[in-house]
């Protein structure tokens, strides 16, 4: 029976030992799975010893996130290649497939599958997201090459039109913006900068509002209200649960305690965008 092994550095390994792995290959079911480092650094130095391995026939290798392959026939010979395969598969389709079935998350509910990303530290958290809903996330702060505008109308003073910070300076509408956030995101609903302002049509919302709105969201949760394609990408609920996270910590530190925080945070920070604002409350 064929075993297939991948490399994959963004995704949590189900083979992560020589053991597992010796035990998946005795198996006689045809197997998926990705591998740790430990098995990787195994293989790797069992065929500098002998190009042909008895115990790894019928196996296949996929390494450094495909970018070589090792296969074993039948007798357990090895033939090495680049080339990638018919059955190689990259590592945001093997995520939202065989992976899940890998870890017993297939047929989870949300709020299980949930619970088991936020056990993983954040950095591992952020990869899996960005494989398994196509987040792009090494893209957020990436800057636009910059192209030949034919139109005589945009910014013609070479200054920048990235939103920064403002502080709009009033405890109420600051609880206004927290219940409204908070409403949205405990019914697991996407917190959009219509919602947070109250506004369905920002067009006619004042500039300063919604500016304050997004600086006072992204000191809460590290991250601009969602956008359309956010909100079309879907899975609010994997959205929110973070951010549901900080407002109870928020709630813990008592709200005008934080807002006084907040407040003096954007003073002291003058004319940041608001992309790269961030705050950590002090503790007592």
């Amino acid at each position: 029976m064929t075993h297939i092994f991948y490399e994959f550095s963004s995704l949590k390994p189900g083979v992560p030992t020589v053991e597992t792995l010796m035990e998946v290959i005795n198996s006689s079911e045809l197997t998926s799975f990705v591998i740790g480092a430990e098995v990787v650094d195994f293989v790797k130095k069992a065929l500098i010893v002998n190009t042909t391995i008895g115990s790894f026939k019928n196996c296949k290798f996929a390494f450094d996130d495909g970018a070589h392959f090792i296969e074993f026939d039948g007798k357990g010979k090895s033939k090495r290649y680049d080339e990638v395969p018919d059955w190689f598969v990259t590592p945001a389709e093997f995520a939202r497939s065989q992976w899940l079935i890998n870890h017993d998350l297939a047929d989870v509910k949300a709020t299980q599958f949930i619970d088991v990303l936020m056990s993983y530290p954040l950095k591992e958290r952020r990869a899996h997201c960005n494989l398994l809903f196509g987040l792009d996330l090494h893209k957020v702060n990436a800057v636009p090459a910059a192209t030949p505008v034919a139109s005589k109308l945009g910014n013609k003073n070479g200054k920048t039109t990235k939103p920064r910070i403002t502080d709009l300076g009033s405890f109420e509408l600051f609880c206004q913006f927290f219940e409204r956030m908070k409403t949205a995101v405990f019914a697991d609903e996407f917190p959009t900068l219509q919602v947070l302002t109250g506004i369905e049509n920002l067009s006619k919302a004042p500039h300063s509002l919604k500016q304050g709105i997004r600086t006072w969201f992204k000191a809460i949760a590290g991250d601009l209200p969602p956008n359309n394609k956010r909100v079309e990408a879907g899975n609010a609920v994997l959205f929110c649960a973070p951010v549901r996270e900080h407002i109870q910590q928020i709630e813990a530190i008592g709200l005008e305690n934080y807002y006084q925080g907040l407040s003096k945070a954007i003073a002291d920070a003058g004319e940041q965008f608001i992309a790269d604002f961030s705050y950590t409350h002090p503790v007592a």
